[in-house]
């Protein structure tokens, strides 16, 4: 209908800035899947998915739409057609998209194993080629750097960046736990398409082409009965996080199949930056971290592993200027966060976030918060730290390496 409100673009798609061609341009790519291929979108059609905001009838975007342009005549008929192509590709938060996410989520619920998304792409498929490529990681020539740390190392901070990209962050963090048995870890991973709620858990096992891990189904239960509303009521968002299974492949790498897998995506915690000092004083947390303390504490030995990235900065993480000229402030953030978490600091480390008002897009922001949190209280220290930057989007992300332990 003319009046009725012309669907929002869905806010759980990326929508990265970007150039092509000498212009500006948006590339949208879809966690979920229903759109399989990145899409890129450039000149007008910018302009008018700005204005799909859920609130505007079709009459409204016709206008809006002829002002830009001069007050040139566009018949609503080529304006529906257009929001009528968005949505058909599934761009749109229409009943269309929602049908559709529905069985998605409704259909790998049903699944088992949850399969290895970035096979043949962000690392070989092929077993044999990736524990060669694995082992480029531990050679002598990648040897450990020490930081100092003299207590047994329970937590450890790896980065999920592309792995070549952080090749020499991610060897310093797996070689200073590689002689560690756990029996099991609680791996604790971004959850960048996690939206609705704090936490996404599952009980799948994960598979990659080293094979198959079991997931502790039992623990993980245990965890979302005490997590309750903070944890999300299905597991889509686990099915193609690579926060998680960068880190497996490491694990598998050097353990094989000797330990359990308990599975956590991080949702934002952003919204609670005001309201409280430290995630502990949100509503309902307190119940779910003493389910995870009583399950790091008992046998057998856990490690916990969190998969994070530090700093987003520039053009395609929606800062008006490129990541050249905050490098410099970034860079003093991330190291005011490593002393915090160096110190065991919970409520430093939310605070120095706040302060900056996350200026500079911390995306391990939660799963640090946490990890500090069961730890606490804490020690640790920091093994690597360094900055990747992407010249087509004038953009960069920094990551780091650190291992953690309790104070005696």
């Amino acid at each position: 209908m003319m009046s009725e409100p012309v669907p929002k673009l869905r806010t759980d798609i990326e929508v990265i800035p970007t150039q092509y061609q000498g212009q500006k341009a948006f590339v949208i790519r879809d966690a979920l899947g229903l759109i399989p291929e990145p899409v890129l979108l450039q000149g007008e059609a910018l302009r008018f998915i700005q204005l799909l905001d859920g609130r505007r009838d079709l009459r409204d975007i016709q206008l809006e739409v002829m002002r830009s342009q001069s007050n040139t005549f566009i018949s609503t008929e080529v304006i529906e057609k257009f929001i009528s192509d968005l949505d058909a590709a599934f761009l749109l938060d229409s009943e269309h998209y929602r049908s559709e996410k529905d069985r998605i989520i409704h259909d790998y619920a049903r699944l088992e194993i949850r399969k290895a998304a970035l096979q043949g792409s962000a690392y070989p498929e092929d077993p044999q080629q990736l524990r060669s490529y694995l082992d480029d990681f531990f050679s002598d020539s990648h040897s450990a750097e020490t930081c100092g740390f003299k207590g047994q190392i329970q937590g450890l901070i790896a980065p999920h960046i592309d792995l070549e990209a952080g090749k020499s962050v991610y060897t310093q963090a797996y070689q200073a736990v590689r002689d560690l048995k756990p029996g099991r870890v609680l791996l604790l991973g971004t959850g960048h398409s996690l939206q609705s709620h704090y936490f996404s858990l599952t009980t799948k096992d994960f598979e990659t082409p080293l094979g198959i891990v079991k997931t502790s189904a039992a623990d993980v239960e245990k965890l979302k009965k005490a997590g309750g509303e903070l944890i999300s009521t299905h597991d889509i968002t686990h099915r193609k996080e690579h926060s998680l299974e960068f880190q497996l492949l490491f694990l598998q790498y050097l353990w094989g199949e000797s330990f359990s897998l308990v599975p956590v995506l991080c949702g934002s915690l952003h919204t609670e930056l005001e309201a409280v000092a430290r995630p502990a004083e949100i509503p309902g947390m307190p119940t779910l971290l003493e389910a995870m303390t009583r399950l790091i504490n008992e046998e057998p030995f856990t490690l916990i592993v969190a998969g994070v990235d530090f700093s987003h900065i520039g053009l395609k993480f929606g800062h008006p200027a490129p990541a050249l000229s905050m490098l410099e402030g970034a860079t003093s953030h991330d190291h005011r966060l490593i002393e915090t978490i160096c110190r065991g600091d919970v409520r430093g480390f939310w605070e120095e976030v706040r302060r900056v008002q996350d200026k500079y897009n911390i995306c391990g922001f939660s799963t640090m918060a946490l990890l500090l949190e069961l730890l606490a209280p804490a020690q640790g220290c920091l093994l690597g730290y360094d900055f990747w930057q992407e010249e087509a989007t004038h953009s960069a992300v920094s990551f780091a390496a650190m291992v953690l332990g309790r104070c005696k």
